[in-house]
C-alpha cells in the first residue's frame, strides 16, 4: 500500500523518530491500536505509563493546539473539532524537526501554561525527558 499525501508519510516518521529517541533513553513504548486516540504514542516509566502527543516541526515551532473547525471529514459535511492536547490532559508533546532529527519534550504542565495556539523551541526552552540507563547483561565480571 502506497502513502494518500505526505502529510500521512510525514507524521508516520516523525512518531517513529520520537519513539526511537524514548527506546534510545531506555524506555519502552506503545502505540495506540486506534488512529482515532488523542494521543500517539505512550511510554512505560517505571509503571507510569505517559502519553505522548508528536507534532512534526515546521522550523522551529510546535503546534500545541490544532485547528480543523471547518474541516470536512465525510461525505455528509461533518466537520472535525480542533484539539487542544493540554486539555485533553497530554503528558508531553514533542516536537520533532526532520531537518537535524531533533527531538524537543515538553512536559503538559509547562506546554499548557504557553497561551499561543503553537510556540518556538527558541522561546520556550524544551524540558529533560528523564534517561534510564539499561543495563548491560553481557559485561564481564570482574576477576574473570
Amino acid at each position: 500500500m502506497t502513502y494518500r499525501d505526505t502529510s500521512n508519510q510525514s507524521g508516520d516518521i516523525s512518531e517513529r523518530a520520537v519513539s526511537l529517541e524514548l527506546v534510545r533513553r531506555g524506555w519502552h513504548v506503545l502505540e495506540p491500536i486506534s488512529r482515532d486516540a488523542i494521543y500517539d504514542l505512550v511510554v512505560d516509566v517505571n509503571g507510569d505509563f505517559q502519553t505522548v502527543q508528536v507534532k512534526t516541526m515546521t522550523g522551529n515551532s510546535i503546534a500545541k493546539i490544532i485547528d480543523r473547525s471547518g474541516e470536512v471529514v465525510s461525505k455528509t459535511g461533518k466537520t472535525r473539532n480542533s484539539i487542544d492536547y493540554a486539555e485533553h490532559g497530554i503528558q508531553w508533546l514533542v516536537g520533532y524537526r526532520k531537518k537535524d532529527n531533533k527531538c524537543f519534550f515538553y512536559k503538559l504542565e509547562n506546554y499548557s501554561k504557553i497561551e499561543s495556539k503553537s510556540f518556538s523551541v527558541n522561546v520556550h526552552p524544551p524540558d529533560d525527558f528523564p534517561i534510564r540507563k539499561v543495563p548491560n547483561r553481557h559485561t564481564k565480571k570482574k576477576g574473570n
